[in-house]
């Protein structure tokens, strides 16, 4: 009896251990990839608006919870409108001058950096939690420049979503590769672990809850444009690795009065360089049709 007491004893004490390294594998883990995930590297590009011959001078604004943002502020002489254009995840302003510069002459031009990359203030990125709050302040300073003139929002991935969930008040959004909520992109990050993703979706709430004071389940741009009557092109790559297709056909489906143009073979970025003549005039015809 002893002895069939002792091997329990060591069976129980063994499956304890076990457990207690498998909580702190995934305590670790998941606290790894949330610090990484708002404090990734950063990638600058040098790319300016001189190089493709445009005049553009240096702007900076303020968000509503104190960062400075700082952008490129482009004037057209023959412009209908002012396009705010934001950048991906982990990217600068430079990054999308190239695919963003063929709305130019027809509009005014503010590229700008999101809170902790480029040239932006900010010590963390908050992967859309607060991004919205630039785009407020990018919207806020054209208005004070331009007036009532339209105003329009075109962002990619990070800047797509934030710009879904914004508050201010403009004429048209394109959003190109945007995700429908954060929640969706926790999960998908832990993909790998198939079912037994779980744990690490529930830590990333808690450590979310804790860094934020919400869960990512709580930032969604399908929620925001529910029932919004602003003007939506959302364009997403059929096989788009980093954020889904399907989150771009949830928004479609939350908001059936979004155009949504999904690009075949495409992965996350890629809609402009495998289909651009289309890509620019699809852009084009709908930015002239809504900003009036």
């Amino acid at each position: 009896m002893k002895k069939k007491k002792m091997i329990q004893n060591i069976v129980s004490n063994k499956v304890v251990l076990v457990l207690i390294i498998i909580v702190a594998m995934v305590l670790i883990i998941s606290l790894f990839n949330f610090i990484v995930s708002i404090h990734p590297p950063r990638f600058y590009d040098d790319a300016t608006p001189d190089d493709y011959g445009m005049d553009y001078r240096r702007i900076s604004f303020t968000t509503d919870d104190g960062l400075e943002i700082r952008g490129w502020l482009i004037d057209s002489k023959k412009a209908n409108g002012t396009v705010i254009i934001g950048h991906g995840y982990p990217f600068d302003k430079g990054n999308i001058l190239h695919v963003a510069k063929f709305l130019y002459p027809d509009y005014n031009l503010l590229f700008y950096d999101h809170r902790y990359f480029g040239e932006s203030d900010g010590r963390i990125t908050t992967v859309g939690y607060k991004e919205p709050l630039d785009v407020e302040s990018a919207v806020r300073a054209v208005r004070k420049k331009y007036g009532e003139n339209p105003v329009a929002l075109y962002g990619f991935s990070l800047s797509a979503s934030a710009m879904l969930m914004e508050d201010e008040k403009v004429d048209a959004i394109v959003a190109d590769s945007p995700y429908a909520s954060l929640d969706k992109m926790v999960r998908q990050s832990y993909r790998i672990f198939g079912p037994l993703k779980f744990p690490f979706v529930f830590t990333t709430n808690f450590l979310s809850v804790i860094f934020f004071g919400k869960t990512p389940g709580s930032i969604s741009s399908a929620k925001a444009v529910e029932k919004s009557d602003i003007p939506i092109l959302v364009i997403h790559g059929e096989k788009d690795s980093q954020i889904s297709v399907e989150n771009s056909r949830i928004l479609k489906k939350t908001n059936p009065n979004i155009e949504l143009w999904i690009v075949e073979n495409a992965d996350h970025g890629q809609a402009y360089s495998l289909k651009r003549e289309e890509y620019e005039r699809k852009i084009k015809d709908f930015l002239r049709k809504n900003m009036k």
